[in-house]
């Protein structure tokens, strides 16, 4: 008895230590994208370190968990994107085919990020015994590096009214514009991290445990609460995210006006936010109950 009381011990605290962690890491990469366009280059490069330096740690000796090289070389890439941009004056000039160098920011920047946030999400579901569907995967760090896109563009939104005093927002268009860039970016890279695990995986030599397999039809019965309250916001954040885009779109073509200030997109992104995250805790909540009253029904 006393041997399962430190084991269930131990696992709650590993899970308080892993939320900490999440808590931490998200509250240190919102502080360094705030005013990130207006510091100077040694200081974001220094921050970007710290941080990388941070997420290494945690995952190769709390989680013995070793991240790989290219993981951290995305990472490092999707920060270095913007400040190479600011220090050689890049912004505000067209960059190959497209008509600025902030959609090629975005475009790589997200993408770099998505490696990431794919790698993670892979890693973590099997070290938890699942193994994702490859579609499911795809879909899911897709929602998940999506949403911190438009979590971006909220933090540029609150940078202006509460932070710095810079306008970060200069057109109508340039939220909805910075998210249709960010979709390709991140379907784009995560379409080619896929490709490259498969590869890894079919060619590896050492036998891989055995997981438990989780398609859409098994998510709710294997996820934790936690976890699919936070699949359940990731993915209708990127649809509201996505509702954005096609506003811009309609607005370019037909004329139908669905933003006028600078800013309209941004607020209303993070009005939807607030709301996905209750339908998340309302959605698996009510799932989770309906569930657990069927044997008693039965």
């Amino acid at each position: 008895m006393e041997d399962v009381a430190t084991a269930s011990t131990n696992s709650i605290y590993r899970q308080i230590e892993f939320y900490g962690f999440c808590v931490i890491s998200f509250s240190a990469k919102s502080l360094l994208l705030i005013g990130l366009p207006y510091r100077e280059w040694p200081v974001n490069t220094v921050y970007t370190c710290l941080l990388l330096l941070f997420f290494y740690c945690f995952f190769r000796f709390r989680q013995s968990m070793r991240a790989p090289v290219f993981v951290l070389v995305c990472l490092a890439a999707a920060v270095a994107v913007d400040i190479l941009g600011n220090k050689f004056g890049l912004y505000g000039h067209p960059f190959g085919p497209l008509r600025d160098y902030d959609e090629f920011a975005h475009f790589a920047g997200s993408g770099f990020s998505a490696v990431a946030a794919f790698w993670l999400l892979r890693a973590a579901t099997r070290r938890m015994g699942f193994k994702l569907s490859n579609g499911l995967l795809g879909f899911l760090s897709t929602s998940v590096a999506f949403t911190y896109c438009g979590w971006y563009e909220i933090l540029e939104l609150w940078d202006e009214y509460f932070w710095s005093g810079f306008e970060r927002i200069h057109w109508w268009y340039d939220t909805p514009n910075d998210l249709f860039y960010d979709f390709l970016g991140v379907i784009a890279f995560i379409a080619a991290a896929a490709l490259l695990f498969a590869m890894q995986e079919r060619f590896a030599k050492q036998p891989i445990k055995e997981l438990v397999a989780v398609g859409l039809r098994n998510l709710v019965n294997s996820m934790p609460a936690d976890l699919l309250v936070f699949f359940v916001t990731t993915t209708a954040f990127g649809l509201c995210c996505w509702f954005e885009i096609f506003k811009l779109f309609d607005q370019r073509w037909f004329g139908r006006i669905h933003f006028v200030g600078n800013r309209d997109s941004a607020i209303y992104l993070q009005w939807e936010l607030a709301a996905c995250v209750v339908l998340g805790v309302v959605v698996v909540t009510v799932s989770k109950l309906a569930r657990s009253r069927k044997p008693s029904a039965a």
